[in-house]
């Protein structure tokens, strides 16, 4: 698995990003610098000024990539969702029973990335650990252009996506595939939250296969439905 996801080429939506970071080494630096300080300091306390002085350079190159904070913010939790995708699509390659394949989808949807040797770029573990910890989702719905919310969420629609077909696989007539999805990845992902900075208002952190049990429970007893 480590190795098929190293090889992988994640393409982020030009909507996030005034020039593709990817593209040269000072703008694969602003994103392992990004990284490195959210996750040390905190998405509040993050600035271009801290990021500048991390690349020894000026504010002014780092706006050659990004417009603005939310904007870098959401091209690193685009990129964060196109790897669960891509974790979950190898996850479920070549299993042809429906049952085996959503719990291997659940499975991979459960567990934290972690950091790719091949991606000297950015942590990935690390961004695991900002996407579970700070809120997107305030930074879209205030701050973002219309624009850049697409492109957020194309990466995400993606990951929902491909989970709802799953899902038909073991029930073709489920009314709300779609739905159903949203909610697996969006309990997997508050569950972990509780877990790491609530643990006392979840059942889940002493047990390491309880949010994959979690899920399983949840999506197999929907799919029950007639």
């Amino acid at each position: 698995m480590q190795k098929l996801l190293g090889q992988i080429v994640i393409k982020i939506d030009t909507r996030l990003s005034v020039k593709d970071p990817l593209t040269s080494s000072v703008g694969q630096e602003i994103i392992r610098h990004s990284v490195s300080i959210i996750a040390t300091e905190g998405l509040e306390q993050f600035t271009f000024k801290k990021l500048a002085t991390a690349l020894g350079s000026t504010e002014t190159t780092v706006y050659r990539y990004f417009q603005n904070k939310q904007q870098l913010m959401m091209y690193l939790a685009s990129w964060y969702w196109s790897v669960m995708e891509w974790k979950m699509a190898f996850s479920t390659a070549n299993v042809e029973v429906p049952q085996i394949r959503l719990d291997k989808a659940l499975q991979a949807l459960s567990s934290p990335l972690e950091d790719l040797k091949q991606t000297e770029y950015l942590n990935e573990a690390k961004l695991h650990d900002i996407v579970i910890s700070e809120s997107f989702k305030a930074f879209v719905v205030k701050h973002l252009a219309k624009k850049e919310r697409l492109g957020y969420f194309m990466a995400y629609a993606q990951l929902c996506e491909r989970l709802a077909g799953i899902i038909l696989l073991n029930n073709k007539n489920y009314k709300t595939p779609k739905a159903l999805a949203a909610t697996l990845i969006e309990t997997s992902q508050y569950q972990m939250f509780l877990s790491k900075h609530l643990p006392e208002i979840t059942d889940l952190g002493a047990e390491p296969d309880a949010l994959h049990k979690l899920l399983h429970q949840i999506a197999f007893k929907a799919l029950e439905e007639k």
